[in-house]
């Protein structure tokens, strides 16, 4: 089975996260996907597999080698559009042109830039109604296409192999229940980027946030000098933080406090924020912005009511591997042997491998090939996830 292949079989099979279950994993479409990757790792000749009582699955091949690789991808994809597709479109040899999704979509390089990169390049895209879900199934085709050539030629390595599929990464649980001491590896790799020409050791640090406000509610022709209205105050909460300190204005280390979500009525409000930053310091700064805002919305209406909750997520990897940048030189180690071009991008998200990295097995983030992804412009290039193979058979000899 070739590498498009294997990604299209799996791609057919939607297995979207579900951030409202309270299950793990979110769904059950990711444990039938266990099974399907499981019985594929059996059929490859990987004795040494099996899905936990999470759902995780993990492989291993022994090679008689002093240390360990691990290398690991997420089943589950994101929760925008369905996935599932069953008709991606191979467009060889991609000559830079406008390229038609459907009757109603499609993606020229003028809209999105990123199509010049990948010119020459041998592209899957979507139906224009589904989700490819090449994020991360592109790095789970790749990890499957390497572990059949690692068991063909393992004179070839200098370390052994381990694998691991998790779950429900894309709603932030994907690490929640991975257990280092089953991945058996010294150091590990996520497969779970865009371009392979880009690598990640740093990502946001991360925390969320929880505003309620209770204001009076009262018949509006009796609201004089009674009614808060606390729609009102919760949109003069927001515009007491930096109306530029949000995702559609920021980029590369600048962080951002994003209102992700708003719902209520003149009684009461809820809003949920997101916020991010490289630097732990400046989340620090974000959280103060939305602790003042609060003070003063009471202090400017005392009958009024604010609870507020900040929540830490995560933390950003960097503060790790500024200490041990082995992980980091076997990367760069490989691309300089193929002769191929490396640079390494903040990941303005988060990353399994920063959870995995502080829970003490390092682990930096690979590309797919896999761009634009959660939404029906995603496309994968075959060319780049053919070309990873062959980085990580660099990067194990």
């Amino acid at each position: 089975m070739t590498i498009l292949e294997r990604f299209k079989k799996y791609i057919a099979i939607d297995t979207v996260s579900d951030e409202n279950s309270n299950t793990y994993p979110s769904t059950s479409t990711q444990l039938a996907f266990g099974d399907v990757l499981l019985n594929d790792l059996k059929e490859l000749g990987i004795e040494d597999s099996f899905k936990d009582e999470h759902g995780l699955v993990y492989a291993h091949i022994d090679n008689k080698k002093e240390k360990t690789i691990g290398l690991i991808a997420h089943m589950d994809t994101a929760p925008t559009i369905e996935g599932g597709i069953k008709n991606p479109r191979l467009i060889k040899n991609y000559a830079g042109d406008e390229i038609i999704l459907d009757d109603t979509y499609k993606m020229s390089p003028e809209e999105f830039p990123v199509l010049k990169t990948v010119i020459g390049e041998d592209l899957l895209v979507t139906d224009g109604k589904h989700l490819l879900g090449g994020d991360d199934k592109a790095g789970v085709a790749i990890i499957f296409d390497f572990a059949k050539y690692y068991l063909a030629h393992k004179d070839e390595f200098n370390y052994n192999l381990a694998i691991a599929f998790t779950c429900d990464e894309e709603i932030g649980r994907g690490a929640s229940k991975f257990d280092v001491k089953k991945m058996h590896a010294d150091i590990a790799y996520t497969l779970d980027g865009e371009s392979i020409y880009e690598a990640s050791f740093e990502n946001f640090n991360a925390a969320s946030a929880k505003v309620v406000i209770e204001g009076v509610g009262v018949h509006p022709g009796n609201a004089k000098d009674i009614m808060i209205n606390a729609v009102l105050l919760a949109m003069e909460f927001n515009a007491l933080l930096p109306k530029d300190m949000i995702p559609s204005k920021t980029e590369d280390y600048e962080g951002f406090i994003h209102l992700d979500e708003m719902k209520g009525d003149v009684e009461k409000v809820e809003m949920h924020y997101i916020l991010r930053d490289h630097d732990a310091s400046l989340l620090k700064d974000k959280k103060e912005m939305l602790i003042k805002a609060r003070d003063k919305i009471l202090t400017k209406y005392p009958k009024a009511k604010i609870n507020l909750d900040i929540y830490d997520e995560y933390k950003n990897m960097r503060d790790y591997f500024i200490k041990d940048m082995s992980a980091i030189s076997l990367i760069n180690k490989a691309y300089l042997n193929l002769k191929l071009p490396i640079k390494y991008s903040p990941i303005r998200g988060g990353t399994d491998g920063a959870t995995i990295t502080y829970m003490g097995l390092p682990c930096p983030n690979l590309g797919t090939g896999d761009f634009n992804p959660h939404g029906r412009f995603e496309f994968v290039s075959v060319t780049q996830m053919e070309k990873m193979v062959e980085i990580l058979k660099e990067l194990f000899k």
